[in-house]
């Protein structure tokens, strides 16, 4: 259990044990938690119930925060707040006004040089006494994203044996909508990871950081921007981000269908599949990133598509 010290502790327990018996990933909610409860413990220690004023000062923009950070923030707390009024704890909530709109990032397009760059950036990273074994974990970890097409945050929560070399697949747990699902191992993908796994042998994670733990997604962030320096890519607009790899990928999985002649609702209930996306619509948002003229294809049936393309919108990205 995360370490709680607020007037909430005890709440933050109950509804942590709440929603993980409905299904909901524990660690997760601890992680959410986690941060309200270092909030209220360090600016109100004195304090016994929760006010309206404390959730207006909850709710002020952090520096740097993106507008969906703080959309996801707030409507966690959300979701806590109604579970305290629905055990008559108290009866406040986020105003709704606060919560801010959407706002949709547009992919990096990678071409293939950029790619190449980045995977070689990822290859010579020099050794760091801040951040021991980064060499070994950014070339696995990089490629592993972009060619299974995962999310980033996907890779941290890899068990050591969810790589199934037996089978050549991956058992991603737990990822968006709390789903898991098997992806399949190219041959120099499982090629990899088997060398790397040889290297570090027994750990509790596939990815086991230095202390023992999950790596996490700033450090990603830091180890990913310092590959775009490299790459020099740093300066791009919009700048690359580790999800853009799973554009990426899902983006080329799509030629390489077209041109095995895969009909279209075939190859996107493929992809669906293999992404695990819960909306059909949000597969089909992935033929935007196509060049122009593969979309005029004759080989898309989007007359089949209709129905879905029609009410397409763009999808939330996840760092789950």
């Amino acid at each position: 259990m995360a370490n709680l010290n607020s007037f909430l502790a005890d709440q933050f327990r109950e509804y942590i044990d709440f929603r993980n018996s409905l299904g909901y990933s524990k660690k997760s909610l601890e992680e959410r938690a986690a941060t309200f409860d270092r909030f209220l413990y360090e600016q109100y220690p004195s304090h016994t119930r929760l006010s309206s004023e404390i959730i207006h000062k909850w709710t002020e923009t952090r520096q740097n925060e993106h507008p969906n950070g703080k959309r996801a923030r707030l409507y966690t707390t959300e979701t806590f707040l109604k579970y305290l009024c629905e055990t008559n704890y108290c009866h406040v909530h986020v105003p709704p006004e606060a919560i801010p709109r959407s706002e949709h990032f547009n992919p990096f397009i990678f071409s293939d040089r950029n790619l190449r760059d980045i995977f070689l950036a990822a290859d010579t990273m020099p050794l760091c006494k801040l951040s021991p074994n980064r060499e070994y974990v950014m070339p696995v970890m990089l490629r592993m994203m972009y060619c299974c097409a995962l999310r980033p945050g996907e890779p941290f929560r890899l068990l050591r044996d969810d790589v199934d070399f037996a089978n050549g697949t991956i058992f991603i747990r737990q990822s968006k909508k709390h789903k898991d699902r098997t992806v399949w191992m190219s041959e120099d993908i499982f090629n990899l990871c088997k060398g790397y796994d040889d290297i570090f042998g027994a750990r509790p994670f596939f990815f086991t950081s230095p202390t023992k733990t999950m790596y996490t997604p700033s450090w990603l962030r830091s180890q990913f921007e310092i590959c775009l320096k490299k790459a020099g890519l740093y300066d791009e607009d919009p700048r690359p981000r580790p999800y853009d790899l799973r554009h990426a990928a899902a983006s080329r999985i799509i030629l390489k269908w077209l041109g095995e002649g895969i009909s279209s609702v075939e190859m996107l209930y493929r992809l669906k599949v293999h992404l695990g996306h819960e909306k059909f619509e949000d597969t089909v948002w992935y033929l935007h990133t196509l060049p122009n003229n593969l979309v005029n294809s004759t080989k898309i049936n989007w007359d089949s598509l209709d129905d879905v393309y029609s009410t397409l919108e763009v999808p939330e990205d996840d760092e789950n």
